[in-house]
Order: structure tokens, then sequence, then C-alpha cells
């Protein structure tokens, strides 16, 4: 690659202990149909040996390939994707997680309808799995996912402008708030500020979700070029105890609803008292997704004692109001148990 040239595309992957995954990940880059990108991968201070295996395909890129190593662990891919924010230099960005791949022409397809449309944002409904597999060999039977409540298109469309209609169908979701099914363009997110969440799961959510309101052009496109992989060793498959489950949830909850406020109080149309009820659903929509994964803690551990860890993690926040809120926290878990159960 000219270095005096800046790519058209960079590609972040953040990393932590992917040993496993991360030659074939980023073989999947270097045998793109398009050429002009850069890879960076940012190493969250892996204990394995993923570095090395980094470092070890470096040639293959000749010159494309920047690695970064963190000199502390973060404990969430937000930090590591916000450095390739900052460290990228292509026209557009896009992200793959260390354990993931691309189809062979992702980027081709990808690159091409961008400069058409002159999107800030691209946006993919489905993406490949592996069908009863975590590995994707030649062997391997693969399917179509998706995570939407939305019919995937046929063809490119671009999203209605109108804020009420976008925040709606994010509230219904009808977008899939990952990532790393989207093509952005670089220029967009620096001038929006539009970063990652420092929280320990769902950062994407509160970042793609900025874009999609921030966003003059948004457009869907029926392109299926990710292939996402299910594993075990992920955030929500890790085994952890009743307590360390909690305090992650109750954190994500408190400080993910945090940043979408403080977002949401920054953008006129939120303050608008004909639109205060968009502000409303966005917060109601991020706490309820969100209680939703406390079901798995419910249906492990008696209610006694989640209300207590409850209020152990919530009185430094809410002070003697904890012992109300963990109620009211508690009766909407169990209201929305009940609610899946019908």
């Amino acid at each position: 690659m000219d270095k005096s040239k800046s790519p058209a595309v960079s590609i972040i992957i953040p990393m932590y202990n992917t040993e496993k995954y991360i030659t074939q990940c980023l073989e999947s880059v270097a045998g793109q149909t398009f050429s002009d990108y850069e890879v960076i991968v940012i190493d969250d201070c892996s204990t394995d040996n993923s570095v090395k295996v980094v470092e070890g395909l470096v040639d293959r890129f000749e010159g494309k390939l920047q690695l970064i190593k963190l000199k502390k662990n973060n404990g969430t891919p937000a930090i590591p994707r916000n450095k390739g924010i900052k460290a990228a230099k292509g026209k557009y960005i896009i992200f793959l997680d260390s354990d993931d791949m691309f189809v062979d022409t992702a980027l081709e397809e990808l690159i091409a309808i961008a400069e058409a449309t002159q999107a800030d944002v691209l946006h993919a409904n489905q993406f490949i799995t592996a069908k009863d597999s975590e590995d994707f060999t030649a062997d391997t039977q693969v399917e179509l996912d998706s995570w939407e409540n939305f019919p995937p298109v046929k063809k490119v469309v671009t999203v209605s402008s109108d804020l009420r209609e976008r925040v709606k169908s994010f509230s219904a979701k009808a977008f899939i708030w990952s990532c790393w099914n989207k093509l952005f363009r670089r220029d967009f997110l620096i001038s929006n500020k539009i970063e990652f969440a420092t929280i320990t799961y769902s950062e994407d959510m509160p970042f793609c979700f900025k874009a999609l309101c921030l966003a003059k052009k948004y457009v869907r496109v029926p392109n299926v070029f990710y292939m996402y992989r299910y594993r075990q060793g992920s955030i929500q498959h890790r085994s952890v105890t009743a307590e360390q489950l909690i305090k992650m949830y109750l954190e994500v909850l408190v400080e993910g609803t945090k940043v979408f406020d403080d977002f949401m109080s920054r953008v006129a149309f939120f303050n608008e008292e004909d639109n205060l009820e968009y502000r409303y659903m966005v917060l109601d929509f991020f706490i309820r997704e969100h209680l939703g994964y406390f079901e798995e803690v419910y249906q492990k551990y008696p209610v006694h004692l989640i209300d207590y860890l409850v209020r152990e993690k919530l009185t430094p926040i809410f002070g003697h109001n904890a012992a109300f809120i963990s109620y009211i926290f508690n009766a909407a878990n169990l209201s929305l148990s009940k609610k899946a159960g019908d």
C-alpha cells in the first residue's frame, strides 16, 4: 500500500485471546477481491499467543497491517475500537471481530454501494452463521441469520430521514445494533464524535443509535458479507457467579441508560415537547431489552439472593432508595418473564 495515499477503507479488529481464530479472520481479509484497505488489529492484552500469530502474518499484508498493543486490559471491545477509529486513515471504517470473517467480496460490494449512494452508513440485515457448530470449515453447513424484526431488503434502500420513524423502528428492534454489520464513513464518525461507550457489553448499541440518529443518509443493503461465529468464550456464554452476572448487568443498565440520556439531551429533536415520547421510547426499549438478560439469573438463583445483591450494587448509586429501586427492578423482571412465557 502506498503510505502517502489514504486507503479506501480501514478494517478495525479488536482482539483478546483469539489465537484459535485470528488466522482465519485475517485470511478472510487478505483474500478480499478489493485491495485498497488497511487493517488495524488492537490487542487488549491477550494472555495467549494471539499477538505472535498476528505478528507472523504481517508480511502477508505487505504493509497494510498495523498491530496496536494496549498496555491495560479493558474487558470490553469499546476502547480497542475507539483506538482503532483514531488510528484509521480510510475514507470508510468497517469493524470485524477477531473470531469472525468476511466473505471474499465483502469490501468490493460495500465500497461500490457507498460510493454510489454517498451514504454515511450502510446497514446489512443478515449475516452468515455456522449451523450446529462454532467452526467454519470447508464442510461446515452455513445458514443466514438475523436479529431484526424487519424483513430483509432485496435491494439498496435509503432509510427515511424522519427521525420519528427511525426511532420507532429502532425501538421495535428493526435495526440490529451490532457495529459489524455496517460500513461507516470515517469523517461522519469523527465530525459527530461518535465513539463506543466503555461498558462491558452492548457497547455498540448506543454507538449505532447515535449513527442512526445523526446520519443524513442511512442505507440498508441486501448484501450478506459477514460470517459470525457463535462461541462459548464470548461474554454472554462465560461461566460466572450470580454476583458477577448481576454486577455486570447492572453496570450496563445504569451506565448505558446514562449514555443514551446524555446523548439525547444534546439533540434538539429529543428535547422538543412534542417529541418527549420518543426519548422515553428509547430509554424504555434499552432498559427492557437489558432487563431481559436477567432472566437467566432468576432461573438459577432465589429472588431473595438477587434482591440482596441488587441492593448491594445499587446503594452506592441510589443511597437509601436502593431497596425501593430493587423491588421495582425485581417486579419488572418477573413481569417480563411472565410475559415471555405467555
